[in-house]
């Protein structure tokens, strides 16, 4: 999970591309300090080193309680009841001021349900809400405590370039669009928070490169497994079947008030058949772009579109649009979002079409910062043609009391 938004931006925050002044010149190197690291790099002089930065030590911790409710039109009411813990470490190992150092990078996240109902029915909370698009990991969490991430990250080339391998989360890389991408602070749709066609596992072994190309342009790769869910180990061959190759093209423009994603991605996995042949090794490929800008200071706006070219593999297409709005010009830190999306979902193996494959999501949220260190995010979505039965819609609501330090 990524954790920057640009209009607000929480102290914790990971900070994803930055909207760059229109009167400064971004230095060398930037651009990946801006995705990988939690605060400005030492000696920026827009930022004053905190004490534990001085020993290379960067933290964020998000401490939450979400309530969820979902009603269908059959009257059917399921709710959660959580508590949600997300921690992000940053450790120099080996100091390099030239060219960026050698970092060691680890994630918690970890969810647990406060009454019965919640501990025991979170798939099924899920589940029964959407197919294409879902309530994200982040909202919801896995109802235990794993470690999506727990890296090594070298910089080279004058901090121009980085290299990360281990248990890699690929969200905290790719597809970082900043209003969409903090689910404990903007939307929580799966739609909106990351594609849903892009396989960006995290709890794999795999690596990622990154290069800086100029102040304006940036390149990114990443190789992993796929196959391991949240919470196994990586190393075992049981669960790890399958890679998937995950590329990114960033281009800053508009005097940096607006940032350019092309992602193209490539998957082989063994698929389990439907029509009991068994396990076949299956290709997949597809290609999504996004867009964010900021016209101006109260208003940020983004789009992602992608495809994919094996339907029963993966969701085949979406389109989302949407944007965070600063209603009170005395009140800097509190916005509005509001996101639309269209998302064509995954069909079985067989060849089987459903008639009505497109789910389609709106979703509301206010993020309002009671102070530095805390706020209260309510949520509102609606979704038409929920699993694909054109008889049905789905609305959930929730809230999101969220501690950061």
């Amino acid at each position: 999970m990524k954790k920057h938004n640009i209009i607000a931006m929480a102290l914790t925050s990971l900070m994803a591309l930055p909207v760059i002044a229109q009167d400064s010149t971004p230095a060398v190197g930037d651009i990946l300090q801006g995705i990988n690291m939690f605060t400005p790099e030492e000696g920026d002089p827009a930022c004053k080193v905190k004490a534990n930065e001085k020993y290379g030590t960067q933290w964020g911790v998000d401490m939450a309680y979400g309530l969820w409710n979902t009603e269908k039109v059959s009257d059917v009411k399921r709710h959660n009841n959580l508590a949600l813990l997300h921690a992000q470490l940053n450790q120099r190992l080996i100091e390099d001021k030239a060219n960026g150092g050698t970092w060691l990078r680890v994630e918690f996240s970890g969810s647990w349900g406060l009454d019965r109902e919640s501990a025991q029915s979170d798939t099924f909370f899920t589940e029964a809400y959407a197919t294409a698009s879902g309530l994200h990991a982040d909202a919801m969490g896995p109802h235990e405590g794993i470690f999506p991430e727990v890296a090594l990250m070298q910089y080279f080339a004058g901090k121009r370039a980085c290299l990360i391998a281990g248990m890699v989360n690929l969200t905290n890389y790719f597809d970082a669009v900043s209003i969409a991408n903090d689910s404990f602070s903007s939307f929580t749709n799966d739609g909106f928070v990351n594609s849903t066609i892009l396989p960006l596992v995290d709890s794999n072994i795999g690596g990622i490169l990154q290069v800086e190309l100029n102040r304006n342009n940036y390149m990114m790769v990443a190789v992993s497994r796929t196959g391991c869910d949240s919470g196994y180990n990586p190393f075992n061959s049981d669960y790890c079947d399958g890679y998937a190759v995950v590329g990114e093209y960033g281009h800053i423009f508009a005097d940096g008030a607006a940032t350019l994603r092309i992602n193209p991605f490539y998957t082989s996995t063994d698929v389990d058949m439907d029509d009991g042949t068994g396990e076949r090794r299956r290709q997949n490929a597809g290609l999504v772009a996004s867009i964010e800008y900021t016209p101006c200071d109260p208003l940020t706006i983004y789009s992602r579109a992608g495809f994919a070219a094996k339907q029963y593999l993966s969701n085949s297409a979406e389109f989302s649009v949407g944007a965070n709005i600063k209603l009170f010009p005395s009140r800097e830190d509190d916005f509005l979002g509001i996101s639309y999306g269209v998302f064509k979902g995954q069909t079985p193996c067989d060849g089987e079409r459903a008639e009505h494959n497109r789910e389609q999501v709106l979703e509301v949220m206010y993020s309002f910062q009671v102070n530095d260190y805390f706020k209260v995010v309510p949520h509102f979505q609606y979704i038409a043609n929920p699993a694909y039965s054109t008889s049905s819609e789905n609305i959930l609501w929730g809230v999101q009391a969220v501690f950061s330090f």
